[in-house]
């Protein structure tokens, strides 16, 4: 059956989407206060915020933003306003791919038809789903263009794991790898990867039969790291970890920004791609973050990872200019210089041995007033 791609509005506008952890201001356990939070919010900011799997995690999304300096205004002010509401019912906002030491087993789901569902078919696999993901949804002009974005995209997805990689701790040790929620995330049925489809006539097959054979009920419930998302108009990258302050998430933004609308202006942009190589860079990604090494099959050379963020954002300047973009794409460098989330948490550990401090550093980065004093 058809999929309507409902395209509309001016090319390459972007949103983005930011799952926060919910935190018991006394314990720093993940608390299941989502319902408090939302019944408080005043109907101008519920529109932006949703609900997700499970009851201590909640998601802020933006409006349509036509830079990444206007996605960058609309987080700081959803951020700091649901953290107000958040501090009257004694919670406090954190943000990382995972949380350092609360455990699965006693997260709460939320009281939804879909979460019920996911539950009652996935099981364990869903129940163990506490992880917290960064998504940006970039505008394209219709559904061969949104393929030849979602191919291209998908080539990138282990650098840009690699740069967002923030999620080092789970339940209370260290995983050894940089960003533990992706692996966690890939256990789902149609996660991880996405198929390298050569149209948009092959998407629209891969989930009829998807739908047919009765695994799920729409494209929706592909939860693959780049996604085509038609009823919007968009692609959607959603493999990076989400990002403990402003600054990293919007530079992450304007990267996949300035990635679309390279794929759609570069003729010789074509076709699918190397889903199984890119299945190991992301593999490299996942364990190393930046200090991953990613073999590049056309020139026959492996490529530190940041060697390549390097180069790409030097590649990606011009197009940066023509979005307004330029300083939002300049901050992936501080990223490549300065580590990631999950070196910054180590290191927050290491000085104290001690994950309170942990999600201390976690709830302080994710404030606004913080993000603020990172722009000067």
């Amino acid at each position: 059956m058809p999929i309507e791609f409902k395209a509309g509005g001016s090319r390459y506008t972007l949103g983005v989407e930011e799952e926060l952890h919910v935190v018991d201001a006394t314990t720093a356990e993940l608390a299941p206060k989502i319902d408090e939070i939302m019944a408080r919010l005043p109907d101008d900011l519920a529109e932006f915020v949703s609900y997700e799997l499970f009851q201590s995690v909640l998601e802020i999304k933006t409006p349509i933003c036509q830079t990444a300096a206007e996605a960058e205004k609309h987080l700081r002010e959803l951020r700091g306003r649901i953290a107000s509401w958040a501090a009257a019912c004694d919670a406090s906002l954190a943000a990382a791919g995972t949380h350092p030491f609360s455990r699965y087993r006693d997260q709460r789901v939320t009281d939804q038809e879909r979460y019920r569902k996911v539950i009652e078919t996935l099981r364990w696999i869903a129940e163990r789903e506490v992880i917290f993901g960064q998504h940006v949804h970039v505008a394209v002009p219709g559904p061969e263009e949104c393929i030849q974005a979602h191919n291209r995209l998908a080539e990138y997805a282990p650098l840009l794991l690699a740069l967002s990689a923030n999620s080092p701790y789970w339940q209370g040790m260290d995983t050894g790898y940089e960003s533990t929620r992706v692996k966690i995330f890939e256990s789902f049925p149609r996660a991880g990867m996405p198929p390298a489809f050569p149209d948009y006539q092959a998407f629209e097959n891969y989930v009829d039969l998807m739908v047919e054979a009765g695994a799920m009920d729409d494209y929706t419930f592909c939860w693959w790291d780049v996604r085509p998302h038609p009823k919007i108009g968009t692609i959607e990258l959603r493999i990076p970890d989400t990002q403990t302050s402003l600054k990293p998430a919007v530079a992450l933004s304007a990267l996949t920004q300035c990635l679309v609308a390279r794929s759609l202006e570069d003729a010789a942009s074509q076709g699918p791609y190397d889903r199984e190589l890119a299945i190991e860079n992301k593999m490299r990604a996942a364990r190393h973050g930046m200090d991953a090494a990613f073999y590049d099959a056309d020139e026959k050379i492996t490529v530190p990872a940041r060697d390549l963020a390097r180069s790409l954002v030097e590649q990606l300047r011009p197009i940066s200019q023509d979005l307004s973009c330029e300083n939002e794409l300049l901050n992936v460098l501080e990223i490549v210089e300065s580590g990631t989330g999950s070196q910054r948490q180590r290191r927050t550990y290491e000085e104290s041995g001690d994950f309170l401090d942990v999600v201390a550093f976690l709830i302080e980065g994710t404030r606004p007033a913080l993000a603020a004093e990172e722009q000067s």
